[in-house]
């Protein structure tokens, strides 16, 4: 018998059982239960809508601090500074903005001018007191003000959740303003989120409305500063409902089936329950890694199959896991000989060559011998010596030992790096840039050939025509960063996603592990590995760890 049929015979029995004996006292509770309830879910409605407007503010905060943090924003404080007049243009808050899935943003000059706005590009140049005012606050938090945008009826005040953050290059100030609106969209996502009726309101008008609430209903108040308030309708025809349905279902029982109905209502829930709740730990042993799960428990119908259909899938996720990482294996395996033969089989032929020629040398008895066997002993010690950096590499990449951490002073770290460079080849530069103090737990050993690595990878490709190698050693609150750029040729576009695979490279004899160690390297230490620079113009690669306070 199906699991809907056992389920509609047993209320079909409890409906036919009067239960009048204890009707009144049951209404009693039934209406203090459903009054709690409502109470209950309205507090947590309201408390998810606190959430989720404080988790709407922190997306808010965290898209201006990575704005403010980024290298674009650098780049425009310093050719704001440089170029007053063209570095900021009408439409340079409305891009900024968009990549931080931000509705407001504007960029201010030290004394409130607008220099670029997203939200109304009209306002450039104009002073805009109400957001510049947010720079005074000093406030962790994004606070409520009141925004103008422009909608189809013309200017419009809008409140929105904002922060201030300033940029600073040299002497030149920047303030980055910006945040989210408190539009249709949000009254949207708080409605779905609460599941009642949510209007925003501005000075007594309502900006925005979503959801509704059948009478009669009970309303809970948000207030968003002096800026706006979220007004939360709630619904109380369910539990009234609820309430007379119960009242007309006890109507028809009698008070003799309470005991029969309880009884029959224990019986089955432990029938029913007990192969569900060994599916339920089942699912969480696998969720744990645990492919091996069976469950024993007996069902019968809809449960029993879907018992069946457990242990199925758990044999054959079990197996295929096994298939899938034995694959993966030879895979590697595969991958790693077929490397190793590439990059050993370059050097064997003129290896073989020089070996050749001093036997044909030496069979004609030429009077030349020993100038080639000079010459060829020279080229094989070369190729040699690649094959010993070739087996080199492949060893350190598949025996990196696991990083030792201590703190490091990266500035110091840093010198002692470029000390090695002191004499670089002629046509090339090194230019320091190192702040002092910044320092971060990591493996010094590691962490120096990663340096040396890359500082070495920079003057290989000035090689042809020259230029200069910028080594910057710089701290935030949270990071410690160190870049090597170079004024080269730059990494192509399509390069960059695989420049730090293992065996890519672009250079000729190169092994692909340099940059795939060092990735390696900075995973480890928590931290990671960046590549930029415009292609053509240099490259910048960024070492950026966790900075130990």
């Amino acid at each position: 018998m199906r699991l809907r049929t056992r389920l509609a015979l047993a209320f079909a029995v409890l409906a036919l059982v009067p239960l009048a004996v204890v009707v009144p006292l049951t209404l009693s509770r039934l209406r203090t239960t459903l009054s709690r309830e409502l109470e209950a879910r309205m507090e947590g409605a309201t408390t998810s809508a606190q959430e989720g407007l404080e988790r709407t503010a922190e997306r808010a905060r965290r898209a201006v601090e990575e704005l403010v943090e980024s290298t674009a924003m650098e780049d425009l404080a310093r050719e704001a500074r440089e170029r007053p007049t063209q570095a900021i243009q009408a439409g340079t808050a409305e891009g900024l903005m968009k990549s931080r899935s931000l509705t407001v943003l504007s960029l201010f000059d030290r004394e409130g001018i607008t220099l670029s706005s997203g939200h109304l590009p009209a306002r450039r140049g104009d002073p805009d007191p109400a957001l510049f005012a947010v720079t005074l606050q000093k406030a962790p938090k994004p606070v409520p003000v009141r925004v103008s945008v422009r909608g189809d009826s013309g200017l419009r005040e809008i409140p929105a959740l904002v922060t201030a953050r300033p940029v600073d290059y040299g002497d030149s100030r920047l303030w980055a303003v910006g945040g989210v609106l408190l539009d249709e969209g949000l009254a949207q996502h708080l409605a779905r989120l609460t599941q009642a009726e949510v209007s925003l309101l501005s000075e007594g008008t309502v900006i925005a409305r979503a959801g509704s609430a059948t009478a009669p209903t009970v309303e809970r108040v948000l207030p968003l500063g002096d800026a706006a308030s979220v007004h939360l309708v709630f619904s109380r025809a369910a539990p009234l409902e609820a309430e007379r349905g119960v009242i007309n279902a006890f109507l028809l029982m009698a008070a003799l089936g309470l005991g029969f109905s309880v009884l029959l209502g224990l019986l089955m829930s432990r029938r029913i329950t007990r192969p569900v709740e060994a599916l339920t730990d089942g699912a969480r042993r696998v969720a744990e890694g645990s492919w091996e799960v069976q469950v024993t428990t007996e069902a019968s119908g809809e449960v029993g199959e879907l018992v069946r259909t457990f242990n199925r899938m758990t044999s054959e996720l079990r197996s295929t896991t096994e298939r899938l990482m034995a694959s993966e294996r030879i895979a590697a395996w595969q991958e790693v000989a077929r490397r190793l033969a590439h990059e050993i089989k370059n050097p064997l032929t003129p290896i073989q060559m020089s070996l050749e020629t001093l036997l044909a040398a030496q069979s004609a008895q030429d009077a030349r011998f020993p100038a080639l066997f000079r010459e060829s002993a020279g080229v094989v010690l070369e190729e040699v010596d690649r094959l010993r950096r070739i087996v080199d590499e492949f060893s350190r990449f598949a025996r990196m030992p696991k990083p030792q951490l201590t703190p490091v002073d990266l500035s110091e770290l840093a010198q002692s790096v470029l000390s090695l460079y002191a004499t670089p080849p002629p046509g090339i530069t090194l230019l320091p840039t190192i702040q002092t103090g910044v320092v971060a737990r990591a493996d010094r050993d590691q962490l120096t050939q990663v340096l040396v690595n890359l500082v070495k990878n920079a003057e290989e490709a000035l090689a042809d025509k020259g230029g200069s190698v910028r080594v910057r050693v710089k701290g935030t609150q949270t990071d410690a960063i160190v870049e090597v750029e170079d004024t080269g040729p730059g990494i192509p576009l399509e390069h960059r996603s695989r420049i730090f695979e293992p065996y890519f490279t672009t250079k000729q004899g190169g092994t692909g592990l340099g940059l795939a160690i060092a990735a390696r390297i900075l995973q480890e230490h928590g931290g990671k590995l960046e590549v930029g620079g415009e292609p053509g113009e240099g490259a910048r690669f960024s070492l950026i760890l966790p900075r130990d306070m």
